[in-house]
């Protein structure tokens, strides 16, 4: 299967021992964790952990989890209602977007991934979704993504990281929100993506999060967060790609860039333009990360490390701008 621009993570060895032995930690304390810290404001930390992790900073996951959870505090989410069912399709599409029935999500993933393997069962739920793609502000694709980044680098998936993807595919199933067409008007259903074919994915997203990038950089927006979703998660679409068939890659391509516009069509309706960054180059991309990681601010981390990764497939400097702008606002804000 094609990587989809993602180097495919070590496997095994020293290093992907000692990176699920951290991601576990992490999921461990944020077991009873809910979703959200606010109508519709995803909490962050299971995302942030893991990029931490990703970023090589395991060290310092269990006291930023500490101070994340002391500023984030979580809701508990819905109590179980009645089981999803495995063999009923009308009714497993009418929980769809039904967040009081977000723990019957999970249940139900939960059973799915102990009796299937994981990558099949995020190729069936994938192309369900992704019509639902703008779910919690795009946060159910995302943390989806980076749970499927967890099983494809960590050597034998355990059961935290399996439920991890539940969750993930929960969470955007429960909040499953259309995906709106040009103008943010009308639903966009992902089959009219066949204008991009499959070998020219990888290559398109490319060009979609740099040009969000650079947007993002020169509009330095305020509030700062919302936009960054307009490079974070087509670059986690990118994640998901190498366990993907490739029939869904151009659906994939077409829902990143409609969710691209969609956020960029949110965010310009808050307060606008900010203030201009200093003049000069923005710093390298290790010491953006490092400057993020310093920071703390879960958006900033999770930008710098994207911006990175989609440098390293194509070395363009407006994504680093777009990972100093944030630095930058989140230090002039306090954090965030």
């Amino acid at each position: 299967m094609p990587d989809g621009g993602v180097p495919a993570p070590a496997a095994e060895g020293p290093g992907a021992g000692r990176y699920a032995a951290a991601v576990d930690d992490a999921l461990d304390r944020l077991v009873d964790v809910g979703f959200e810290f606010g109508p519709d404001f995803a909490m962050h930390a299971p995302m942030a952990a893991e990029t931490l992790v990703t970023l090589d900073h395991p060290d310092e996951v269990p006291s930023w989890i500490e101070r994340n959870l002391r500023r984030r505090r979580s809701y508990a989410p819905p109590p179980p209602m009645e089981p999803i069912p495995a063999g009923d399709l009308a009714g497993r599409r009418a929980a769809l977007g039904d967040y009081r029935r977000v723990t019957d999500w999970v249940e139900y993933f939960d059973r799915r991934l102990a009796e299937e393997p994981w990558r099949d069962v995020v190729a069936r739920w994938w192309p369900v979704l992704l019509d639902g793609a703008f779910a919690a502000f795009t946060h159910g694709l995302i943390r989806t993504a980076h749970a499927v980044r967890i099983l494809r680098t960590a050597p034998k998936p355990s059961g935290l990281q399996l439920n991890e993807l539940a969750r993930g595919l929960a969470y955007w199933a429960a909040r499953f929100t259309p995906v709106r067409g040009p103008g943010g008007t009308g639903e966009i259903p992902v089959t009219l993506a066949a204008r991009v074919p499959a070998d020219r994915v990888p290559a398109a997203l490319s060009e979609l999060t740099v040009v969000n990038a650079g947007l993002y950089a020169e509009y330095a927006p305020r509030p700062p967060v919302p936009a960054v979703h307009t490079v974070t998660a087509p670059a986690a679409v990118r994640l998901v790609l190498p366990i993907l068939p490739e029939e869904l890659w151009a659906p994939s391509y077409a829902a990143a860039e409609a969710l691209a516009a969609q956020v960029w069509a949110v965010s310009r309706g808050f307060s606008g333009k900010g203030a201009p960054l200093p003049d000069g180059d923005p710093p390298a991309a290790d010491a953006l990360v490092e400057q993020a990681v310093e920071i703390g601010e879960e958006h900033a981390i999770k930008l710098a490390e994207a911006c990175r990764r989609e440098y390293a497939l194509r070395p363009d400097p407006r994504y680093l701008a777009a990972a100093h702008t944030l630095n930058v606002n989140c230090r002039h804000e306090g954090g965030l």
